[in-house]
Protein backbone atom coordinates (compact mmCIF):
# COMPACT_ATOMS: atom_id res chain seq x y z
CA UNK A 1 0.00 0.00 0.00
CA UNK A 2 1.47 3.52 -0.61
CA UNK A 3 -0.36 6.24 0.83
CA UNK A 4 0.30 9.74 -0.03
CA UNK A 5 0.83 12.21 3.23
CA UNK A 6 -0.38 15.90 1.12
CA UNK A 7 0.34 19.17 2.44
CA UNK A 8 3.27 18.86 4.66
CA UNK A 9 6.86 20.28 4.52
CA UNK A 10 10.12 20.31 5.87
CA UNK A 11 10.59 23.94 6.75
CA UNK A 12 8.06 25.05 8.85
CA UNK A 13 8.63 22.53 11.88
CA UNK A 14 4.79 22.73 12.81
CA UNK A 15 4.02 21.20 9.55
CA UNK A 16 6.85 18.54 9.49
CA UNK A 17 5.90 17.71 13.24
CA UNK A 18 2.72 16.64 11.41
CA UNK A 19 4.52 14.77 8.79
CA UNK A 20 6.46 12.93 11.66
CA UNK A 21 2.82 12.20 13.61
CA UNK A 22 1.37 10.73 11.07
CA UNK A 23 4.64 8.95 9.84
CA UNK A 24 4.39 7.28 13.78
CA UNK A 25 0.95 6.19 13.17
CA UNK A 26 1.48 4.57 10.04
CA UNK A 27 4.55 2.60 11.11
CA UNK A 28 2.50 1.17 14.60
CA UNK A 29 -0.54 -0.10 12.28
CA UNK A 30 0.53 -1.11 8.63
CA UNK A 31 4.72 -1.58 8.77
CA UNK A 32 4.83 -2.91 5.36
CA UNK A 33 3.32 1.03 3.77
CA UNK A 34 4.87 3.06 1.86
CA UNK A 35 4.41 6.73 1.85
CA UNK A 36 4.83 9.18 -0.80
CA UNK A 37 5.76 13.03 -0.81
CA UNK A 38 4.97 15.93 -3.20
CA UNK A 39 8.35 17.81 -4.30
CA UNK A 40 8.19 21.67 -3.55
CA UNK A 41 10.83 24.43 -2.51
CA UNK A 42 9.86 23.18 1.04
CA UNK A 43 9.91 19.97 0.45
CA UNK A 44 13.14 19.38 -1.19
CA UNK A 45 14.63 15.53 -2.88
CA UNK A 46 16.94 15.15 -0.12
CA UNK A 47 14.66 15.52 3.03
CA UNK A 48 12.17 13.34 1.21
CA UNK A 49 13.97 10.78 0.62
CA UNK A 50 15.51 10.43 4.47
CA UNK A 51 12.37 9.43 5.42
CA UNK A 52 11.98 7.31 2.30
CA UNK A 53 9.27 8.32 0.22
CA UNK A 54 8.24 7.71 -3.14
CA UNK A 55 8.23 11.02 -4.96
CA UNK A 56 4.62 11.91 -6.12
CA UNK A 57 4.36 12.56 -9.66
CA UNK A 58 1.87 16.12 -9.88
CA UNK A 59 0.68 16.72 -13.24
CA UNK A 60 -0.64 19.96 -12.89
CA UNK A 61 -0.21 23.83 -13.12
CA UNK A 62 -1.87 26.48 -11.76
CA UNK A 63 -5.47 26.11 -12.92
CA UNK A 64 -4.97 23.01 -15.33
CA UNK A 65 -4.80 19.39 -13.76
CA UNK A 66 -4.26 16.58 -15.59
CA UNK A 67 -3.15 13.84 -13.04
CA UNK A 68 -6.66 11.85 -14.32
CA UNK A 69 -4.48 10.75 -17.15
CA UNK A 70 -1.99 8.90 -14.70
CA UNK A 71 -4.98 6.58 -14.73
CA UNK A 72 -4.24 5.37 -18.31
CA UNK A 73 -0.48 5.46 -18.31
CA UNK A 74 0.40 1.85 -19.48
CA UNK A 75 1.78 -0.44 -17.41
CA UNK A 76 5.39 -0.56 -18.39
CA UNK A 77 5.39 3.14 -17.76
CA UNK A 78 4.31 3.18 -14.60
CA UNK A 79 6.59 0.30 -13.71
CA UNK A 80 9.51 2.57 -15.19
CA UNK A 81 8.71 5.97 -13.61
CA UNK A 82 8.83 3.50 -10.26
CA UNK A 83 11.87 2.63 -11.07
CA UNK A 84 13.41 6.37 -10.86
CA UNK A 85 11.47 6.13 -7.26
CA UNK A 86 8.10 8.31 -9.26
CA UNK A 87 5.16 7.30 -8.76
CA UNK A 88 1.95 8.90 -10.26
CA UNK A 89 -1.99 9.24 -8.75
CA UNK A 90 -2.80 6.18 -10.14
CA UNK A 91 -0.14 4.28 -7.98
CA UNK A 92 -1.17 6.29 -4.74
CA UNK A 93 -3.89 4.03 -2.54
CA UNK A 94 -4.47 6.24 0.07
CA UNK A 95 -4.48 9.93 1.10
CA UNK A 96 -3.61 11.28 4.04
CA UNK A 97 -4.66 15.48 4.04
CA UNK A 98 -2.26 17.02 6.56
CA UNK A 99 -1.93 20.60 5.23
CA UNK A 100 -3.10 21.95 8.53
CA UNK A 101 -4.51 25.17 7.61
CA UNK A 102 -4.82 25.63 3.59
CA UNK A 103 -8.46 25.81 2.45
CA UNK A 104 -10.31 29.25 3.36
CA UNK A 105 -11.03 32.57 1.89
CA UNK A 106 -7.39 33.76 2.66
CA UNK A 107 -5.50 31.19 0.46
CA UNK A 108 -5.40 30.45 -3.15
CA UNK A 109 -8.23 29.57 -4.56
CA UNK A 110 -7.03 26.43 -6.33
CA UNK A 111 -5.65 25.13 -3.33
CA UNK A 112 -9.11 24.51 -2.59
CA UNK A 113 -10.44 23.31 -5.81
CA UNK A 114 -7.69 21.32 -7.08
CA UNK A 115 -8.38 19.07 -3.46
CA UNK A 116 -11.53 18.94 -4.41
CA UNK A 117 -11.63 17.29 -7.57
CA UNK A 118 -8.77 14.60 -6.33
CA UNK A 119 -10.97 13.49 -3.56
CA UNK A 120 -14.19 12.84 -6.25
CA UNK A 121 -11.51 10.97 -8.10
CA UNK A 122 -10.23 9.22 -5.25
CA UNK A 123 -13.77 8.32 -4.22
CA UNK A 124 -14.57 6.85 -7.82
CA UNK A 125 -11.58 4.78 -7.99
CA UNK A 126 -12.31 3.85 -4.15
CA UNK A 127 -9.57 4.85 -2.63
CA UNK A 128 -9.93 6.81 0.02
CA UNK A 129 -9.07 10.71 0.52
CA UNK A 130 -8.79 11.90 4.00
CA UNK A 131 -8.40 15.35 5.72
CA UNK A 132 -6.58 15.20 8.82
CA UNK A 133 -7.50 17.58 11.83
CA UNK A 134 -6.91 21.35 10.48
CA UNK A 135 -8.61 24.37 10.40
CA UNK A 136 -10.85 25.35 8.21
CA UNK A 137 -12.39 28.82 6.39
CA UNK A 138 -14.22 30.84 6.62
CA UNK A 139 -15.72 30.15 2.71
CA UNK A 140 -17.51 33.55 2.04
CA UNK A 141 -16.07 32.97 -1.67
CA UNK A 142 -18.70 31.03 -3.24
CA UNK A 143 -16.48 29.24 -5.34
CA UNK A 144 -14.66 27.59 -2.58
CA UNK A 145 -18.51 27.18 -0.61
CA UNK A 146 -19.80 25.67 -3.94
CA UNK A 147 -16.69 23.30 -4.69
CA UNK A 148 -17.15 21.63 -0.80
CA UNK A 149 -20.70 21.34 -1.50
CA UNK A 150 -20.13 19.14 -4.64
CA UNK A 151 -16.93 17.43 -3.97
CA UNK A 152 -16.37 17.08 0.12
CA UNK A 153 -19.08 14.49 0.54
CA UNK A 154 -17.12 12.32 -1.35
CA UNK A 155 -14.00 12.22 0.74
CA UNK A 156 -13.24 9.04 3.38
CA UNK A 157 -12.69 11.45 6.22
CA UNK A 158 -13.39 14.95 7.23
CA UNK A 159 -11.89 16.01 10.35
CA UNK A 160 -12.29 19.76 11.18
CA UNK A 161 -9.41 20.78 13.89
CA UNK A 162 -11.94 23.34 16.05
CA UNK A 163 -15.50 24.07 16.40
CA UNK A 164 -15.50 27.40 14.46
CA UNK A 165 -13.91 25.16 11.40
CA UNK A 166 -16.46 22.23 11.98
CA UNK A 167 -19.19 25.25 11.99
CA UNK A 168 -17.21 26.78 8.38
CA UNK A 169 -17.40 23.27 6.30
CA UNK A 170 -21.34 22.90 7.76
CA UNK A 171 -22.14 26.41 6.67
CA UNK A 172 -21.00 25.17 3.11
CA UNK A 173 -22.83 22.15 2.72
CA UNK A 174 -26.44 23.81 4.06
CA UNK A 175 -28.88 21.48 6.66
CA UNK A 176 -30.13 19.72 3.80
CA UNK A 177 -26.74 17.67 3.18
CA UNK A 178 -25.31 17.05 5.95
CA UNK A 179 -21.77 15.44 5.80
CA UNK A 180 -21.76 11.70 7.90
CA UNK A 181 -17.89 11.43 7.52
CA UNK A 182 -17.11 15.09 8.91
CA UNK A 183 -15.96 14.91 12.34
CA UNK A 184 -14.71 17.21 15.18
CA UNK A 185 -11.27 16.21 16.55
CA UNK A 186 -7.77 17.90 18.27
CA UNK A 187 -4.55 18.79 16.38
CA UNK A 188 -3.01 14.97 15.90
CA UNK A 189 0.37 16.10 17.14
CA UNK A 190 -0.32 15.64 20.76
CA UNK A 191 0.63 12.51 20.19
CA UNK A 192 4.34 12.77 19.41
CA UNK A 193 7.10 12.41 21.83
CA UNK A 194 9.70 14.96 21.39
CA UNK A 195 13.68 14.48 22.03
CA UNK A 196 15.74 16.42 24.72
CA UNK A 197 18.07 18.27 23.71
CA UNK A 198 19.55 19.12 26.77
CA UNK A 199 19.45 22.97 26.54
CA UNK A 200 21.61 24.77 29.29
CA UNK A 201 19.60 26.75 32.25
CA UNK A 202 16.52 25.55 30.84
CA UNK A 203 14.28 25.71 33.75
CA UNK A 204 15.47 29.34 33.76
CA UNK A 205 14.64 29.74 30.01
CA UNK A 206 11.22 31.34 28.81
CA UNK A 207 11.76 30.59 24.74
CA UNK A 208 10.23 33.21 22.03
CA UNK A 209 8.77 31.66 19.03
CA UNK A 210 7.72 34.09 16.49
CA UNK A 211 6.16 34.13 13.37
CA UNK A 212 5.97 36.15 10.39
CA UNK A 213 2.04 35.55 9.65
CA UNK A 214 1.76 38.06 12.49
CA UNK A 215 2.56 40.65 10.13
CA UNK A 216 1.47 39.63 6.80
CA UNK A 217 -1.27 40.38 4.71
CA UNK A 218 -3.39 36.94 5.59
CA UNK A 219 -3.38 37.89 9.10
CA UNK A 220 -6.42 40.38 9.35
CA UNK A 221 -6.14 41.47 12.89
CA UNK A 222 -3.63 44.74 11.46
CA UNK A 223 -3.09 45.85 14.52
CA UNK A 224 -0.43 43.65 14.96
CA UNK A 225 1.43 45.14 12.22
CA UNK A 226 2.55 48.16 14.10
CA UNK A 227 2.89 46.34 17.59
CA UNK A 228 4.05 42.88 17.46
CA UNK A 229 7.66 43.52 16.99
CA UNK A 230 7.89 45.78 20.03
CA UNK A 231 5.39 43.62 21.99
CA UNK A 232 7.15 40.72 21.96
CA UNK A 233 10.81 42.61 22.54
CA UNK A 234 9.25 44.40 25.54
CA UNK A 235 7.98 40.55 26.49
CA UNK A 236 11.66 39.90 26.45
CA UNK A 237 12.74 42.65 28.40
CA UNK A 238 10.21 41.66 31.34
CA UNK A 239 11.25 38.24 31.33
CA UNK A 240 15.13 39.19 32.09
CA UNK A 241 13.75 41.42 34.34
CA UNK A 242 12.36 38.57 36.36
CA UNK A 243 15.81 36.74 36.44
CA UNK A 244 14.55 34.26 33.18
CA UNK A 245 16.31 33.77 30.51
CA UNK A 246 14.97 35.37 26.88
CA UNK A 247 15.27 32.67 23.82
CA UNK A 248 14.02 32.82 20.48
CA UNK A 249 13.15 29.95 18.10
CA UNK A 250 13.25 29.93 14.78
CA UNK A 251 10.55 27.83 14.31
CA UNK A 252 10.11 28.72 9.86
CA UNK A 253 12.91 29.69 8.09
CA UNK A 254 14.31 32.48 6.26
CA UNK A 255 11.26 35.25 7.13
CA UNK A 256 11.39 33.60 11.13
CA UNK A 257 14.59 34.52 11.08
CA UNK A 258 14.66 38.03 10.02
CA UNK A 259 11.81 38.36 12.95
CA UNK A 260 13.99 36.98 15.20
CA UNK A 261 16.75 39.28 14.59
CA UNK A 262 14.29 42.70 15.00
CA UNK A 263 12.77 41.58 17.83
CA UNK A 264 16.01 40.74 19.29
CA UNK A 265 17.48 43.98 18.28
CA UNK A 266 14.45 46.23 19.57
CA UNK A 267 14.73 44.16 23.46
CA UNK A 268 18.35 45.46 23.24
CA UNK A 269 19.69 42.39 24.64
CA UNK A 270 22.11 39.74 23.76
CA UNK A 271 19.44 37.14 23.15
CA UNK A 272 20.04 33.80 21.91
CA UNK A 273 18.91 32.77 18.59
CA UNK A 274 17.74 28.77 18.17
CA UNK A 275 17.38 26.97 14.74
CA UNK A 276 16.91 23.45 15.14
CA UNK A 277 16.17 21.13 12.04
CA UNK A 278 14.99 18.22 13.77
CA UNK A 279 11.27 18.56 14.70
CA UNK A 280 11.32 15.93 16.95
CA UNK A 281 14.33 17.59 19.20
CA UNK A 282 12.05 21.17 18.66
CA UNK A 283 9.32 19.44 20.65
CA UNK A 284 11.79 18.08 22.79
CA UNK A 285 12.95 22.15 23.59
CA UNK A 286 9.19 23.48 23.67
CA UNK A 287 9.11 20.79 26.77
CA UNK A 288 12.41 21.50 28.66
CA UNK A 289 11.78 25.27 29.29
CA UNK A 290 9.98 27.23 32.23
CA UNK A 291 7.79 28.64 29.73
CA UNK A 292 6.58 29.70 25.99
CA UNK A 293 5.43 32.70 24.29
CA UNK A 294 4.41 31.14 21.12
CA UNK A 295 3.10 32.83 18.01
CA UNK A 296 3.36 29.49 16.28
CA UNK A 297 0.25 27.26 16.14
CA UNK A 298 2.07 24.00 16.84
CA UNK A 299 4.95 26.11 19.06
CA UNK A 300 1.74 26.22 21.40
CA UNK A 301 0.45 22.42 20.77
CA UNK A 302 3.95 21.30 21.57
CA UNK A 303 3.79 23.93 25.17
CA UNK A 304 -0.02 22.84 26.35
CA UNK A 305 0.25 19.09 25.24
CA UNK A 306 3.27 19.02 27.55
CA UNK A 307 2.06 20.72 30.41
CA UNK A 308 4.72 23.69 30.04
CA UNK A 309 2.67 27.09 30.60
CA UNK A 310 2.45 28.91 27.34
CA UNK A 311 1.32 32.48 26.28
CA UNK A 312 0.03 32.48 22.98
CA UNK A 313 -0.75 35.06 20.38
CA UNK A 314 -3.66 34.70 17.44
CA UNK A 315 -3.41 35.83 14.26
CA UNK A 316 -6.75 33.66 13.18
CA UNK A 317 -9.42 31.59 14.89
CA UNK A 318 -7.35 28.43 15.23
CA UNK A 319 -5.53 29.94 18.14
CA UNK A 320 -8.78 30.55 20.04
CA UNK A 321 -10.03 27.39 19.62
CA UNK A 322 -6.89 25.66 20.49
CA UNK A 323 -6.42 27.65 23.84
CA UNK A 324 -9.82 26.93 24.58
CA UNK A 325 -9.43 23.07 23.82
CA UNK A 326 -6.72 23.52 27.00
CA UNK A 327 -8.90 25.82 29.22
CA UNK A 328 -6.34 28.38 28.80
CA UNK A 329 -8.05 31.17 27.23
CA UNK A 330 -6.70 33.47 29.54
CA UNK A 331 -3.41 33.27 27.93
CA UNK A 332 -4.09 33.81 24.69
CA UNK A 333 -3.48 37.27 23.28
CA UNK A 334 -5.69 38.20 20.80
CA UNK A 335 -4.98 41.68 19.87
CA UNK A 336 -1.73 43.57 20.93
CA UNK A 337 -3.04 47.12 22.65
CA UNK A 338 -3.52 46.26 26.43
CA UNK A 339 -1.14 45.83 29.07
CA UNK A 340 -0.01 41.82 29.36
CA UNK A 341 2.37 42.36 32.23
CA UNK A 342 0.35 40.47 34.86
CA UNK A 343 -0.01 37.22 32.29
CA UNK A 344 4.12 37.74 32.55
CA UNK A 345 3.73 37.44 36.20
CA UNK A 346 1.60 34.63 36.79
CA UNK A 347 2.97 32.56 33.50
CA UNK A 348 6.27 32.13 36.03
CA UNK A 349 4.95 31.38 39.22
CA UNK A 350 5.26 27.44 40.59
CA UNK A 351 1.27 27.13 41.17
CA UNK A 352 0.82 28.02 37.02
CA UNK A 353 3.10 25.49 36.41
CA UNK A 354 2.07 22.61 38.41
CA UNK A 355 -1.63 23.81 37.07
CA UNK A 356 -0.51 23.42 33.09
CA UNK A 357 1.48 19.92 34.65
CA UNK A 358 -1.94 18.71 35.63
CA UNK A 359 -4.37 19.98 33.04
CA UNK A 360 -6.52 17.15 32.37
CA UNK A 361 -7.34 18.15 28.82
CA UNK A 362 -4.04 17.18 27.96
CA UNK A 363 -5.49 13.39 28.78
CA UNK A 364 -8.46 13.98 27.31
CA UNK A 365 -7.18 15.37 23.72
CA UNK A 366 -4.49 12.88 23.16
CA UNK A 367 -7.31 10.40 23.96
CA UNK A 368 -9.25 12.20 20.89
CA UNK A 369 -6.30 11.65 18.67
CA UNK A 370 -5.96 8.60 19.45
CA UNK A 371 -9.86 7.85 18.30
CA UNK A 372 -8.55 9.86 15.38
CA UNK A 373 -6.15 7.54 13.88
CA UNK A 374 -8.88 4.69 14.28
CA UNK A 375 -11.45 6.37 12.20
CA UNK A 376 -8.68 6.80 9.67
CA UNK A 377 -7.66 3.15 10.74
CA UNK A 378 -11.31 1.56 10.04
CA UNK A 379 -11.85 3.84 7.10
CA UNK A 380 -8.84 2.35 5.01
CA UNK A 381 -9.44 -1.24 5.95
CA UNK A 382 -12.57 -0.93 4.85
CA UNK A 383 -11.81 -0.04 1.44
CA UNK A 384 -8.78 -2.24 1.45
CA UNK A 385 -10.75 -5.19 2.11
CA UNK A 386 -13.22 -4.27 -0.90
Amino acid sequence: MIIEIKGTQFINKGAELMLYAALEQIKLKWPEAEIALRPSSHSPYLKRAKVGAWQKLCLHKHVIDINWLSYYFPQPLRSFLKGWGIVTEADIDCVLDASGFAYGDQWPIRQLTHTSKEITRFHHNKKPFILLPQALGPFELPILADSIKQHWQHAGLIFARDKVSYRHIEACVGESQKLSNLHLMPDFTNLVKGQAVGLENANRTVLFIPNNKMLSTKNNRRDWVEHYVDMMATYCVDVDKLGYIPVLLNHDGDKDQGLCLAIAKQANLPIRIVKIDDPLQVKGLIGEVAAVISSRFHGCVSALSQGVPCIGTSWSHKYEELFADYHQQAYLISQPNSDHKPQIDTLLTADYANACRTNPAIAELKSQSQQMWNLVFEKVESLRGN
